[in-house]
């Protein structure tokens, strides 16, 4: 990806948002927040877990931990995903493959354009053995649902937010 520090901070910032909300809907704090992690097998203090989200700068496979043990209420395209026996990482692609489903016709080359146009230079190699492996982190899931606009990330975020997030990536609007 690309490495301006600007566009990533406010990528960044965004994620930890996002994730902030998540939780402020159940009114999970930190410390429910790692009992319930504890519960799903995912070992976090409430310090570990509140520097983790502040900063925004984790994995998608983190994101849907907290949801899922937060009890948010997921995206029906998510569903079949975050209900398998999967590690996270291999549930973290299958939900991002879901979402990229529903659009056949964007492939890993269109896809690398796509983020390319809003200054996240990542190779379509490189993208596809992110998303595969489900080792993305979670700003590249937001990426991606902004430049194919993800329907149901709006749970999480404004669509407005994603798309000042993305003009300043692509220089059109002032970091």
């Amino acid at each position: 990806m690309k490495s301006n520090e600007n566009i990533d901070a406010v990528w960044s910032r965004l994620v930890s948002r996002a994730t902030r909300v998540a939780l402020m809907r159940q009114d999970t704090g930190y410390a429910q927040l790692a009992e319930a992690l504890k519960e799903l097998g995912v070992s976090e203090s409430p310090r570990s877990i509140e520097g983790k989200i502040q900063r925004g700068t984790f994995r998608f496979s983190f994101f849907l931990q907290a949801a899922v043990a937060a009890n948010t209420d997921i995206p029906r395209v998510w569903k079949d995903a975050l209900h398998s026996a999967e590690s996270w990482e291999r549930r973290a692609a299958a939900v991002l493959e879901a979402e990229l489903a529903q659009q056949p016709w964007v492939r890993y080359d269109r896809l690398a354009a796509r983020l390319d146009e809003i200054g996240i230079v990542i190779p379509a190699a490189a993208l596809e053995a992110q998303i595969c492996d489900g080792s993305f982190p979670a700003s590249l899931f937001f990426q991606c649902a902004t430049v194919c606009r993800f329907e149901s990330v709006e749970r999480f975020v404004d669509s407005s937010s994603l798309q000042e997030a993305a003009l300043r990536g692509a220089g059109q609007a002032p970091l």
